[in-house]
């Protein structure tokens, strides 16, 4: 083999070679990089809570109302003062219920009247007298008929008028329905009619439960308290006209309280029962009352009938006295009360199926990697596993990202 044959197979070798490097760049290398933002997992102490504003409520708690319309002439308490279950609290004028009583015990004794005069047994004079109106009655209308029959024999024969003839008819049905009717009373003194007695029991059972209604009306008249504990509010004051229904008195229990808070919809995310919370009031800006959360509300309710806004009602148990009933306070929940742990940002964790995923990067290719996720906040989410603490994550992964493919830095922390 000469000296150029040679020089050129070394040449082509070179050639070749070059072509297959170049070929596999191509493979490797033909999918152009993603450009992708990161941030380092950090170790920090992690927290997530929710702020809200509540309302100092006592847990026991009763309105006295008005029952009906009327004037407030007295007002036995003051607030701040204790009373018992079953107190006279205030008194209203009755004057007019009073008057309704006095009607409807006059009806009732009218009603039983009545019932004693149907059920008393008849005088033996009564009957005397009722057999002899009977007995007259009878003869009159034995007469009336033989006067009839003698005017139809006379009109048959045209010796009196057809008018005549239907006078003696009218007088015999008269006179008939008289006879009828004496019976009847007669009747009646002799032996009582059921049913008769029937409707006088009715009315004399309707009048003695329009007395009772009546009577228990004005017994309201004393507006007595429901429970016992104090007066916590007056809503109205001596000679105010009441309308029904509307609240005199507040009474409660000042030492035994619950927070009320209203939550979004969003915020109440992950709040349950159990859960440490704080409370804070302007009232006493040197002092945080620990407390708990006792329930959530399992209905989304709106906040006041004239909002349209919805929230749900969460209500939190406290542990220390101090506070007073109708307070505003600011409330904190916590949801996780701090500790250390494993953060990335929120936006760096992505569902997978069943599975939660971070992508990081690794010689320039985007690795998938599963995670155990515990807590999470608006901010960061806490790795309790499958991450450690400076591995770049890449924020907001396109859902088709998939693991080795390409990435390039272009924003987030250094390389």
């Amino acid at each position: 083999m000469t000296r150029g044959t040679r020089l050129w197979l070394i040449v082509g070798g070179i050639i070749l070679t070059a072509a297959v490097i170049a070929a596999a760049a191509v493979r490797g290398f033909g999918t152009a990089a993603l450009e992708v933002k990161v941030a380092a997992a950090e170790e920090k102490l992690f927290e997530d809570k929710v702020l809200a504003t509540g309302k100092v409520e006592t847990l026991h708690q009763a309105e006295v109302v008005a029952p009906f319309a009327a004037r407030l002439v007295r007002l036995k308490v003051k607030e701040g003062d204790r009373v018992a279950a079953g107190e006279v609290l205030a008194e209203l004028d009755t004057s007019d219920v009073e008057d309704r009583v006095k009607e409807a015990e006059a009806a009732l004794a009218a009603a039983e009247a009545e019932l004693s005069a149907a059920l008393a047994p008849a005088r033996p004079e009564e009957i005397a007298q009722a057999e002899a109106v009977l007995e007259a009655a009878e003869a009159a209308a034995e007469a009336a008929e033989k006067k009839l029959e003698r005017y139809r024999f006379l009109f048959e024969q045209e010796a009196v008028s057809e008018a005549e003839l239907e006078a003696a008819e009218i007088g015999y049905t008269q006179a008939k329905a008289e006879a009828t009717a004496a019976e009847a009373r007669l009747a009646a003194l002799k032996e009582k009619d059921p049913k008769q007695i029937e409707v006088y029991r009715a009315r004399v059972n309707q009048a003695r439960v329009a007395a009772e209604n009546a009577r228990r009306a004005a017994a309201k008249g004393q507006l007595t308290s429901p429970i016992t504990g104090v007066v916590l509010q007056r809503t109205a004051k001596q000679g105010d006209y009441l309308q029904p229904g509307l609240p005199v008195l507040t009474v409660g229990d000042p030492e035994r309280l619950q927070v009320v808070a209203d939550l979004s919809e969003q915020d109440v995310r992950g709040v349950r029962a159990g859960q440490d919370a704080e409370i804070n009031w302007i009232g006493r800006p040197d002092k945080t009352w620990r407390a708990k959360v006792a329930r959530v509300s399992p209905a989304v309710t709106r906040k006041t009938e004239l909002e349209t806004e919805k929230a749900v009602r969460v209500y939190i148990a406290l542990d220390e006295p101090g506070l007073l009933p109708g307070a505003t306070v600011d409330v904190i929940i916590h949801r996780v009360k701090p500790r250390k742990a494993v953060l990335v940002p929120t936006e760096a964790v992505v569902e997978k199926g069943k599975e939660k995923v971070v992508f990081t990067v690794d010689k320039g290719v985007a690795r998938k990697r599963t995670v155990d996720v515990g807590g999470s906040n608006e901010l960061y989410s806490e790795i309790r596993a499958g991450l450690k603490a400076g591995t770049r994550v890449i924020l907001n992964p396109p859902e088709d990202l998939r693991d080795g493919q390409p990435v390039r830095v272009s924003g987030g922390v250094k390389q």
